[in-house]
């Protein structure tokens, strides 16, 4: 999980690098994927996103990476039971939380004007590219272990 990646794929999304992962899509991750088998389901521990900087250039523009998505995450992975109307309305309850604390987040129709960076052109990509990425860079991975 990466928040360092574009929130939508507006044009005014501030150095859009990386696919669209709004806080729908984090909402939606599960730290136990599909594939894996109960046994090798016990080693999981739980899940993690990274947040790389190198393009963030204030706490302000970091407070706009991180929230709200970080609260999807939080509920992601904790949540057995996912509804995300549910989370859409405790959402609200959160917004309400960043404003009091002063958290410049990313509200639902998109950057204010002061968040947006279009002299910064990113390294955007879709879904599809990022995954022949991480295929190449996995592909000798699963016999490694034979």
């Amino acid at each position: 999980m990466y928040l360092d990646y574009r929130q939508s794929d507006r044009n005014d999304e501030p150095i859009p690098v990386g696919f669209p992962l709004g806080v729908d899509e984090i909402y939606a991750f599960d730290p136990m994927p599909a594939e894996l088998t109960s046994e090798q389901g016990h080693h999981v521990l739980g899940g993690q996103a990274n947040m790389w900087t190198e393009h963030i250039d204030s706490s302000r523009a970091l407070d706009y990476m991180l929230f709200p998505r970080l609260c999807a995450l939080a509920e992601a992975v904790w949540s057995t039971e996912k509804n995300l109307a549910d989370f859409r309305s405790r959402l609200d309850s959160h917004s309400k939380r960043l404003n009091v604390l002063g958290v410049e987040y990313r509200h639902p129709e998109g950057p204010a004007p002061w968040q947006s960076r279009p002299d910064a052109p990113g390294k955007p990509i879709t879904r599809e590219e990022r995954l022949a990425i991480q295929r190449e860079l996995t592909r000798n991975i699963s016999d490694a272990g034979r």
